[in-house]
């Protein structure tokens, strides 16, 4: 699996500077200190989230894909891929409003037994130790990258679906315009 690689990330960009010469040293030290079951820490979380994430984001963007339908049909229209755009827009960060604690509780878990950081014994001790430290709200630090990061990907998944040709033609538009900025404009 390619999770360990999502340790590794997550160790060397939380540790300082330094910490870690490679990869390679980073992987070594890790097993070193928490054995190799270190590589997994925080697994079981993040399938857990993929279920109600997935749920949500489906559930939403029908929801909104449906209303836009029945808004352009009285126009005697179909949704464009502006529609569809919104659409995974909403669905996405719904999804990860309902979700992101336990994108939190993966992300500490993988930290976890770092110099400086908590140990925790699983998934709900960490929740449990995050709710006592930090309160509900502190279930949701990092949201906003997070969201940045994911909802221009997710934005894009509905009209690549629903719309392809349209996507296609719009996407080629958009790239044809900014790469002509640069003949058009000293």
């Amino acid at each position: 699996t390619i999770y360990p690689m999502e340790i590794l990330k997550t160790r060397m960009a939380v540790s300082p500077a330094g910490t870690y010469t490679s990869v390679v040293d980073c992987l070594r030290r890790t097993i070193a200190t928490g054995g190799a079951r270190s590589l997994y820490k925080g697994l079981g979380t993040s399938i857990v989230g993929i279920v109600p994430y997935a749920g949500v984001d489906l559930m939403v963007n029908s929801i909104v894909r449906d209303f836009a339908s029945r808004h352009y049909a009285k126009r005697g229209e179909e949704p464009g891929v502006l529609a569809l755009l919104a659409g995974g827009m909403v669905s996405s960060t719904a999804a990860m409003l309902t979700t992101y604690p336990l994108n939190l509780v993966r992300t500490r878990l993988q930290a976890s037994g770092m110099p400086g950081a908590p140990v925790y014994e699983g998934a709900f001790d960490c929740l449990r130790q995050s709710l006592r430290a930090d309160g509900v709200r502190g279930l949701y630090r990092g949201l906003l990258p997070n969201m940045l990061k994911v909802t221009k990907n997710d934005i894009l998944l509905y009209p690549a679906i629903f719309e392809p040709q349209q996507l296609y033609s719009c996407t080629t538009a958009v790239t044809f315009l900014y790469h002509s900025s640069y003949i058009f404009v000293p």
